[in-house]
This record gives C-alpha cells, sequence and structure tokens, in this order.
C-alpha cells in the first residue's frame, strides 16, 4: 500500500534569505521524506507545475549561497534528483482541473510568488482527488515539514476552514489510503474459473496444494492462514468458494479471478 505524498513549499521553494536553522529544518525533513519514498511506504506527488519549478532551479538556483549556507548544497541536489527521477516519484498534471479554492498554507509558510503557486495547485490536486474518493478518505497526504524534520507536527493556517488533504507526519502516512489500484477490465466478475485453471495456477496465490489419499477434496494452504478446500467435482469453481480467498489472500474477487485467469497479476493504476 502506497499513498502519495506531497511536500510543503518550503521544502521545494529555496528563495532566500533563509536562516540555517529553517536550512538544518528542511534538509532532515526532506532526508526523512525520502527515505521513506525509498522503502515503498509512500510515492512522492509533485503536480507539473511544481515539478518544472524544481527542474527549472538549475538556472534559477544562486550557487553564491552556498558559501554562506552550506546545508542548501544538499537540499538542491535532491530537488534535482526528485525533479528527474521516476520511481518512487509520480508526476500529475492538474492544469485542466477548476479549483473549488485555493489550498491553505500550513502555519509559518510566508505568502509569496511560489507559496500561492503551490496552493493553487494543491487546490487543484484536492478538487481531483475528491472525485476519486469518498468523502472522508484520503490517499494524498501533505508532508509536515516540522513533523518529518523530527519536531512535533504543525497546523495549516485555515481561519476559514476550508477543506483540505490531510497534514501528516511519517507515522501518520500508514493511515492514508492506498493511492494505486487494480487495473481490471469491466465484466471480469462474470467469468468463471475452472477447476484445473484453479489447482494449476493457485500457487501465484500463494497457495500450496496437497493432492487428497481416497478423496475428491485438494487442500490448499496458505502461510499464516486457514486451508482452502477445492473439490475436483466442482467445476467451475462456484463464486461463493472463490469469495473464501478474499481474506486469505487480501484480494477482491476481481483480482483473484484476473491472476488465476491470466496467470499474471493485473497492473497497479494511480487512481487520480
Amino acid at each position: 500500500m502506497a499513498p502519495l505524498i506531497c511536500p510543503s513549499p518550503n521544502v521545494i521553494d529555496q528563495t532566500f534569505p533563509r536562516s540555517n536553522e529553517e536550512l538544518e529544518l528542511v534538509t532532515r525533513a526532506l532526508s526523512g521524506l525520502i527515505l521513506m519514498a525509498e522503502s515503498e511506504q509512500c510515492v512522492i506527488l509533485l503536480t507539473r507545475v511544481l515539478s518544472e519549478f524544481i527542474i527549472a532551479l538549475d538556472q534559477t538556483f544562486c550557487w553564491e549561497v552556498i558559501a554562506q549556507y552550506p546545508g542548501v548544497e544538499f537540499i538542491y541536489r535532491t530537488l534535482a534528483q526528485l525533479g528527474l527521477q521516476q520511481h518512487g516519484v509520480h508526476r500529475v498534471d492538474v492544469s485542466l482541473v477548476q479549483p473549488t479554492h485555493a489550498h491553505p498554507l500550513p502555519e509559518g509558510i510566508e505568502s509569496n510568488e511560489f507559496s500561492l503557486k503551490w496552493a493553487d495547485e494543491l487546490g487543484r490536486l484536492y478538487t481531483l482527488h475528491s472525485e476519486s474518493c469518498s468523502a472522508g478518505a484520503f490517499f494524498i497526504g501533505i508532508a509536515c515539514t516540522l513533523a518529518f524534520a523530527g519536531e512535533p507536527k504543525g497546523s495549516y493556517a485555515n481561519p476559514d476552514r476550508l477543506p483540505v488533504l490531510p497534514l501528516v507526519g511519517p507515522g501518520e502516512v500508514s493511515t492514508l489510503d492506498d493511492a494505486f489500484k487494480w487495473d481490471i477490465p469491466p465484466g471480469f466478475h462474470t467469468r468463471k474459473v475452472s477447476f484445473r485453471t484453479a489447482l494449476h495456477r493457485i500457487n501465484l496465490l500463494g497457495g500450496l496444494v496437497t493432492r487428497p489419499t481416497g478423496s475428491s477434496h485438494y487442500q490448499v494452504r496458505f502461510q499464516g492462514a486457514r486451508t482452502w478446500p477445492l473439490d475436483c467435482n466442482i467445476d467451475p469453481v462456484p463464486d461463493r468458494f472463490l469469495k473464501q480467498l478474499e481474506p486469505i489472500t487480501r484480494q477482491e474477487i476481481d483480482v483473484i479471478k484476473y491472476v488465476l485467469l491470466n496467470a499474471e497479476w493485473p497492473r497497479r493504476v494511480l487512481r487520480l
């Protein structure tokens, strides 16, 4: 399971003047976020505009500040890598989405040209997310710079109580929903699975078949779960039997059928 996490504006924008203390905070937060992405606990999310802003740092970054602020070099190089890398980073174009409101900024973030652009982009992202998710459920979060740096989590500057994407720390990332779903063709739930197909492909779902002695019942064992019976006299396998595999495999019946019928797992696609 991997939710999407978007960095706060003070992690992306390295406009000066800034204090060494703030740069140290951003360094720790960025390192924590990268570590979670590398361990596949989340995917870092950038809108196209935010990604282009990062890539443009190659031309706009003021290298002279490194002499006074040596910590900014790590931040710049890490951001530059984020702007270009494919694994662990997802980019989405929200330019055609009509936002209902600009997204509130985290407390302590100055209102400037970039942070207002971030608020507009995240407002569009919130609208897109709302169209793809049920009310009260979130698969996108905003990385709280304070919390990812090991400090107490902050909050939004949101006096009008506008709807927001959750501001999260590392310990809350796992509470978000999975941002990806299985790509199953429509109507796949009506397909039938023969006994022979189930017998020869159940191993793809983690099952180990034990052949019967003096019985028509095969026993399919799963590590850490109960045994699932498979009867050669019942063909095709009824859906009510296949549904017994849902709690065992932690997959819905459409996914189970897809794996058994196609001898492969379906693609994972973004829910946006």
